[in-house]
């Protein structure tokens, strides 16, 4: 059969038209029909990065998105090795996530700041060659950091005033060097990586306490009223705790606010580390602390504030020569399908077991309606 014959009867509706027919030899000679292609095979692979972009956005953790585009990296071009170095926001100490032929594997860097790389992106914008940084960047002993990483290309991770990472690739297993098309590929997965990096870092900024780190008081009453809602709909029972410092003007008045500031954080870390896994402890405000238990009844909920309870009071905070102990007073209250109740009337029965712990002598929990039958139960 005729080659042209052929590819007429599998080409698309437009090359089938009459007048395309009539002109089909004029038209291929010109590479109309080449053009065609190519610009198809350009809305497949925009698509595909429109679609790789919305999976980077879906994430609300740095990690979780340069694991993302990592992901994306590695499999498309098969590298030798892949690094993404990142740093948190708040945080100076530079992360890795590494790739060895598809594989993750634990990071081995030794690069401490980024600020070096920082310094050269805002000059120099886009993705740079390894070769071209060693002979543009005066700073040999940031460069000497990358090398373990096999560098080829070296792709800054930038926002509008800040650079977030950098994404060190090797070349590749196969296919030679890296085509132009490849590198604007890259290019543009690390704007939409910024992207959402700023956006995490936005999103964080809105939900979380910015001197604890843990969620803020408008975030956890949103998080109360719809475990509320669940549980009316579906049953269950979850509890709330309330948890304050003794003590704390005095603390901060003795020691100074700088002493409270770090009291109030390291408390933080030790509510973040005594809880579940899914449950959410926040800031309340001031000294006080509250923490949401997803199907947890009094009894369990107990267990919990005890534990961080002791944690706290035997924990030693140093804060310059001075060594300072600090202990907590915490109220729960349980809400269930069989006691409803409104989200403020839950809270006051908290706050009001949290004031029985301090009259009765503070650094203790109690729980609300906890009578006879209660403490008979913790004594088994």
């Amino acid at each position: 059969m005729d080659p042209a014959r052929t590819h007429r009867l599998t080409t698309p509706d437009f090359e089938r038209n009459p007048d395309v027919l009539k002109h089909y030899d004029l038209l291929s000679e010109l590479g109309v029909f080449q053009e065609i292609n190519r610009l198809k095979s350009q809305l497949i692979e925009r698509n595909e990065l429109l679609g790789e972009a919305s999976a980077l956005f879906s994430q609300t953790e740095i990690p979780d998105i340069a694991r993302t585009a990592a992901g994306f990296l590695v499999n498309k071009f098969i590298p030798r090795r892949l690094s993404f170095l990142y740093t948190l926001e708040g945080g100076a100490e530079v992360r890795e996530l590494a790739f060895k032929n598809l594989q993750e594997e634990p990071a081995d860097t030794h690069l401490i700041d980024l600020e070096p790389f920082e310094e050269y992106f805002s000059v120099n914008l886009g993705l740079a060659h390894y070769r071209d940084l060693k002979e543009q960047m005066d700073n040999p002993v940031a460069l000497e950091d990358l090398a373990p990483m096999d560098p080829e290309l070296v792709i800054p991770v930038k926002g509008y005033a800040k650079l977030y990472g950098l994404v060190v690739i090797s070349q590749k297993v196969v296919g030679g060097e890296y085509t132009q098309e490849e590198l604007a590929y890259v290019d543009r997965l690390m704007s939409f990586a910024a992207i959402a990096i700023q956006n995490s870092i936005h999103y964080s900024g809105s939900v979380t306490d910015q001197k604890t780190k843990l969620f803020n008081n408008e975030f956890i009453q949103t998080e109360i009223e719809e475990e509320i809602s669940r549980v009316r709909r579906y049953g269950g029972e979850f509890s709330i705790l309330v948890i304050d410092l003794d003590f704390f003007k005095i603390l901060n008045d003795r020691y100074g606010h700088l002493a409270g500031d770090l009291v109030l954080k390291e408390v933080a870390l030790i509510i973040a580390s005594s809880i579940r896994e899914g449950d959410v402890a926040a800031r309340f405000g001031g000294e006080e602390f509250v923490v949401l238990l997803h199907k947890a009844g009094s009894s369990e909920a107990f267990s919990i504030a005890e534990r961080l309870r002791r944690a706290i009071e035997v924990k030693e905070f140093h804060h310059m020569e001075e060594m300072i102990k600090v202990t907590a007073s915490i109220g729960c209250a349980t809400f269930s399908q069989l006691r409803q109740m409104s989200k403020e009337e839950l809270f006051q029965l908290a706050d009001s077991a949290l004031y029985r712990s301090k009259r009765s002598g503070r650094n203790m929990t109690t729980v609300s309606g906890s009578g006879l039958l209660f403490r008979a139960s913790r004594l088994k």
